[in-house]
């Protein structure tokens, strides 16, 4: 029996397979934050690919596959659980508990809850009041019986359920990294681009970002929402949130989603007939022009304490 046969019956040798898992593990302790990109890129665009290919996307196969399935297992497996597991290989056991513990962090202050739960809306009635004077508070009158059901609870669910692992990805991962070395408001700058890009598959699917199918002369404007227009404002707010919250998960998964729903087809016609859903995103970059300034860019980061710079620097994991 010649070597070649041996190798076929018993499998792979071992030694190499330790050896490949070794030097993955190098590359992710050397540059975490690429590893973590490289995941959540390449993980949750292939997740997408049964749904581009139906239908409703690309039209290759003549039926639709659900979206349900691979968004929640992106949410899940690779939003949630991925910079829990590439920390804990880049850093150790204890820094993955650090990380996964600001999921039950709720050490904050009330306003900050209230902030999370009604900041958004009263962004947007603020819009509403500009627009339509003292009318604007007349839907809030006729319909505030819907607000539990309709705005509280889903609120609370989707927050606990899907925001609170994006934010695991975006903010305790990627945001609070960068931060630490760019500062928190060229964090959130660098972050919201990479924010709307992930989405960038809905482009090509009916119902990813409009009621039907974009065309191709939508996609120029749907770009600039996408990366610059809808992201930048919510990511310095949600890092504020975050940073002034003592990095409470719970508190940024509430206020991220506060902003989802608010601009949703339910808050908009109820509560906010007659206003375009985008001016929204405008109240939102007021509010967060408001915060960069009222913080000088901090953003709710403490001021580091000053160190004595080691004699040979470090290298820095990207």
């Amino acid at each position: 029996m010649t070597t070649g046969h041996l190798a076929r019956i018993v499998g792979p040798d071992p030694r190499k397979t330790w050896g490949r898992h070794k030097h993955l593990r190098a590359a992710i302790r050397a540059h975490p934050i690429t590893a973590f990109l490289v995941l959540l890129f390449a993980g949750t665009w292939l997740l997408f690919v049964p749904a581009l290919l139906g239908q409703s996307g690309l039209g290759v196969f003549g039926y639709d596959f659900p979206r349900e399935p691979g968004l929640l297992l992106a949410v899940f497996a690779i939003m949630g659980a991925g910079p829990i597991l590439i920390t804990g290989i880049a850093e150790g056991r204890d820094a993955a508990k650090q990380l996964a513990s600001r999921i039950i962090n709720l050490r904050a202050g009330p306003q900050w809850y209230l902030l999370a739960i009604v900041g958004v809306p009263a962004i947007m009635l603020v819009v509403a009041v500009i627009l339509h004077g003292a009318a604007a508070f007349t839907p809030f009158a006729e319909s505030w019986a819907q607000l539990p059901g309709n705005y509280l609870l889903p609120l609370i669910i989707a927050a606990v359920l899907v925001n609170i692992c994006e934010e695991m990805a975006w903010m305790a991962f990627l945001t609070d990294r960068w931060q630490q070395r760019f500062g928190p408001l060229r964090a959130s700058l660098g972050v919201a681009p990479l924010f709307g890009l992930l989405h960038l598959p809905l482009f090509f699917i009916v119902g990813g970002l409009a009621d039907g199918r974009l065309a191709l002369s939508e996609f120029p404007q749907y770009v600039v929402l996408l990366l610059v227009v809808a992201t930048v404002p919510v990511r310095i707010l949600v890092t504020w949130v975050y940073n002034a919250t003592g990095k409470s998960l719970p508190l940024t998964a509430i206020f991220h989603q506060s902003i989802d729903l608010t601009a949703g087809a339910f808050m908009l016609t109820t509560f906010y007939p007659g206003i375009n859903g985008l001016l929204l995103y405008g109240g939102l970059a007021v509010a967060a022009v408001i915060v960069t300034i009222a913080t000088r860019g901090r953003l709710g980061l403490p001021e580091a304490h000053p160190v004595i710079a080691p004699l040979v620097a470090s290298p820095v994991a990207v």
